[in-house]
């Protein structure tokens, strides 16, 4: 499979949750737009409008939404992430829908700044996340440019 596209098994397997099956027949090319309105999980609250995102391969760890707290005995573990102190459980995520500016978004706010380098999305009517992250510039501490909306967190409409 060429590393750009999603399969239409892998789209399958991450829109299976979703009552709209008809984004099961998509397949997508890294750079193409969302078709669809991307909402809230839980609430349904409008996160992102058609076409305003550009869909996105990267490799990150995400938080979990629950956001469960190990032991820092643990922090060995490959998929946890040191918050605070303490380490949280992460989900390896690879599909994303990259925005470039934050005032695209509908309806989404932002966690404080974690680990000096990065900010997690959530949305902004039910608090729940985190849905994406955007990272800070090193340099002048600033949010950088690209906001990414994590694929499987989000619903489509």
């Amino acid at each position: 499979m060429d590393s750009s596209s999603v399969s239409n098994a892998q789209m399958n397997d991450k829109l299976s949750a979703d009552d709209d099956k008809s984004n099961n027949d998509m397949n997508f090319t890294v750079g193409e737009q969302n078709a669809k309105t991307i909402v809230c999980l839980y609430c349904d609250d409008i996160i992102l409008r058609p076409k305003t995102g550009k869909y996105e391969q990267k490799n990150i760890l995400l938080p979990r939404m629950d956001m469960k707290k190990t032991s820092t005995s643990s922090s060995s573990n490959d998929n946890s992430i040191p918050i605070n102190g303490n380490d949280h459980l992460c989900d390896s995520i690879d599909y994303y829908w990259l925005v470039n500016d934050m005032f695209t978004f509908e309806n989404v706010g932002f966690s404080k700044t974690v680990n000096n380098n990065v900010k997690y999305l959530i949305c902004s009517n039910c608090e729940r996340g985190p849905i994406g992250y955007c990272e800070l510039d090193p340099t002048t501490g600033q949010l950088d440019k690209q906001f990414y909306v994590a694929f499987d967190r989000v619903k489509y409409k």
